[in-house]
């Protein structure tokens, strides 16, 4: 792997508030530095009430889910609950911690009530609590809403919790389009199209989806609204309609059409009207990726006689190449930052995932073990989803921005493709 060019280096603000008098703790955190200080933190299994096995084991899942949460986001150490036993009562004066949550869980029936508290260390201050309730399959739930808050509290940024992930994945002997946890715990199918579906894309607000399906026998655009379940086509042009990108403000939609002879990239509304069309000229124009303002889009085009990737100033009009080491370069997405693009570069043979600056710059590689595909941004910008055959069957795998801690995040029943990463946003909305 080339050696990453940027490091990303978040300041983290704790602000406590003591009775006497205000402090604030400053934490600088490099989490691409070699060994780079994680915060410290405990979560001890919760207290449960009335006593009983049942209710025991969910106050362990409850804080089994919220300390593997928080593993996940990268700049936290947790300690492993085997060390003090997992009771909240052991003796944190023997461990080193920054952090401590405890909780208690009370259940009625199948219905549960949990509390969660965050304590600064060693003076056990309460920095935040919160109280949650619903049923006991509801803890999941309970364990990333706490999370987001932990995160929020000591970073000043809300991380990935709330979010949830979808992809392209074999459904009996058809592809459909998948949803599931950040984590990549429950998948479910959210199409049922008896066809082939490709390049699922969230709404900025996350409560719908934009696909390609060939349901109909050619690809059409659709979009599935998630609360109401219904399925919309909003482009079924002759030719190819691909690669839908939403605007950052959810009214519309870049998307690449070949009704016009070769694909090109047009913008249309939510409902499929055809609102102009932004690029023409020789060679293909597809997978159009929006920066995060909205006031330019990076695509992908062969009119250099290989895919590469451009970036046009919407402004103007006027398109860039950003792109010139290698031949074969595309599947441009764009970091809710703004500072970076991700993309997909074929080295020796095989696909690796790239990043690179908006104006051509600090050009990144990621990965090298296998071949790796489909890059999806995390809602904070600090985690990179993808594909990857480098087990075997291609799976979904997760990293940091800058390709450290790669992981694998789920395995399907087979080979998954093109997935998108939602917004951080409560499943209660």
């Amino acid at each position: 792997m080339m050696k990453a060019l940027y490091r990303t280096v978040f300041l983290l603000f704790i602000s406590i508030c003591f009775m006497a008098h205000p402090a604030e703790a400053i934490v600088y955190i490099d989490i691409t530095a070699p060994g780079m200080h994680q915060i410290p933190i405990a979560v001890p299994y919760l207290d449960a009430t009335p006593r009983t096995f049942e209710n025991d084991l969910v106050g362990r899942k409850l804080a089994e889910v919220l300390s593997n949460d928080l593993a996940f986001h990268g700049f936290f150490s947790v300690l492993d609950p085997m060390t003090y036993g997992g009771r909240a009562n052991a003796n944190w004066g023997r461990y080193r911690l920054d952090f401590l949550v405890t909780g208690s869980v009370t259940a009625n029936g199948d219905a549960i009530s949990v509390d969660w508290r965050l304590l600064e260390m060693p003076s056990q201050k309460v920095i935040e609590q919160r109280n949650y309730t619903g049923k006991n399959g509801d803890y999941r739930r309970m364990a990333h809403e706490f999370c987001d808050v932990v995160i929020t509290a000591i970073t000043g940024e809300h991380g990935v919790s709330l979010s949830k992930i979808a992809f392209v994945g074999k459904n009996g002997t058809f592809k459909d389009v998948f949803m599931a946890d950040f984590d990549g715990y429950g998948p479910v199918a959210v199409t049922s199209d008896k066809s082939v579906t490709l390049s699922p894309r969230f709404s900025p607000d996350g409560n719908r989806i934009a696909y390609t399906s060939y349901r109909s026998g050619k690809p059409h655009l659709y979009i599935k609204d998630l609360r109401s379940g219904k399925v919309t086509k909003i482009a079924g042009h002759p030719g190819i309609n691909i690669s839908p990108a939403w605007h950052p403000n959810g009214d519309r939609l870049a998307v690449s059409l070949s009704k016009d002879g070769q694909p090109d990239i047009f913008i249309i509304d939510s409902h499929g009207k055809v609102l102009e069309k932004l690029t023409g000229g020789i060679g293909m124009k597809v997978s159009p990726t929006w920066s995060p303002d909205g006031t330019r889009i990076a695509y992908v085009s062969d009119q250099s006689g290989s895919p590469q990737i451009y970036v046009m100033n919407l402004a103007t009009r006027s398109s860039k190449r950003i792109t010139y080491s290698g031949d074969y370069n595309t599947d441009p997405q764009w970091s809710p930052r703004g500072d970076r693009i991700a993309y997909v570069s074929r080295i020796g043979g095989r696909f690796q995932i790239m990043t690179i600056s908006p104006d051509g710059g600090e050009l990144t590689q990621l990965t090298s073990s296998g071949s790796n595909e489909n890059p999806a941004w995390s809602p904070d910008g600090r985690l990179i989803l993808f594909t990857s055959n480098r087990l075997g069957t291609k799976s979904l795998f997760v990293m940091l921005a800058n390709g450290d801690a790669q992981r694998i995040l789920m395995r399907h029943n087979g080979p998954v493709s093109t997935p998108s990463w939602g917004p951080n946003r409560s499943q209660a909305q």
